[in-house]
C-alpha cells in the first residue's frame, strides 16, 4: 500500500471514529433514533465503505490530490474537535431531533459558521472524493450535503420556535451557514466598530 492510501484511509478512520464517538458519547437523543438520524447512520456507513474501497482501489495518488485530501481531512478533524469542544459543557442535540433549543452557541467556530459539525462531515467527504478522484463518489458527497442542508434547515427553523429567536435572528445576520461569510464578517466588523468609536 503507497503512503498516500495509508495516510488517507488512516485520517478517514480517524474522522469516521470521531463522527461515530459524537453519536454516542456527545448528542443528545430526546426522541431517540428519529428517521432523520437513521439516514444519516447508514448513508454514513455505505459512504465510509465506499470511501475506504475508493482509498484502497487507487494506488496511483498524485502527489497534489495527497496533499489537497489530507489537508481535507485535517481540516474536518481539527473543525469537528474544536466545535466539539465549544460545546462540551452545554451538549448539543443530533440532527433531527424535535426538541427546541435550549441555548445558543456562538463562540469558537460557532463564531464564524452556524454549523461547523456539518461542514466538518462535509469535509471528510469530500477529501476522500479528492484524493482519489474517483467520479463515483461524487453522488455520496451530494447526498451527504442533501442531509445536512436539511437538517440545518430544521435547526433553524426549530430556534426561531424557541425563546431564542430574537437572539439567534442577531446571530444569523453575522454567520454563514457552512462556511464563513465574507459580507457578514464585514459588515458585522463594521458594526462592532462604529459601536467602540462612538
Amino acid at each position: 500500500m503507497h503512503a498516500w492510501q495509508l495516510g488517507s484511509g488512516i485520517l478517514l478512520a480517524g474522522c469516521l471514529l470521531s463522527f461515530v464517538w459524537a453519536m454516542r458519547r456527545f448528542f443528545l437523543q430526546p426522541a431517540g433514533l428519529t428517521r432523520g438520524m437513521q439516514a444519516i447512520k447508514y448513508c454514513g456507513i455505505a459512504g465510509g465503505l465506499l470511501h475506504a474501497a475508493a482509498i484502497a482501489a487507487t494506488p496511483g495518488i498524485s502527489p497534489l490530490q495527497g496533499v489537497a485530501g489530507v489537508a481535507l481531512y485535517l481540516c474536518a478533524l481539527a473543525l469537528f474537535w474544536w466545535a466539539i469542544r465549544a460545546s462540551l459543557c452545554r451538549p448539543l442535540s443530533a440532527a433531527f431531533s424535535p426538541d427546541l433549543p435550549r441555548h445558543l452557541v456562538a463562540h469558537g467556530p460557532y463564531k464564524l459558521i452556524r454549523h461547523p459539525l456539518y461542514c466538518s462531515y462535509l469535509l471528510c467527504w469530500l477529501a476522500g472524493w479528492v484524493i482519489t478522484a474517483r467520479l463515483w463518489l461524487a453522488p455520496a458527497f451530494g447526498l451527504m450535503l442533501v442531509i445536512y442542508l436539511a437538517a440545518a434547515r430544521q435547526e433553524e427553523e426549530k430556534f426561531m420556535r424557541s425563546p431564542l429567536a430574537a437572539s439567534y435572528l442577531k446571530y444569523r445576520a453575522r454567520t454563514g451557514l457552512l462556511i464563513p461569510n465574507p459580507l457578514k464578517l464585514y459588515s458585522s466588523g463594521r458594526k462592532r466598530l462604529s459601536q467602540t468609536t462612538a
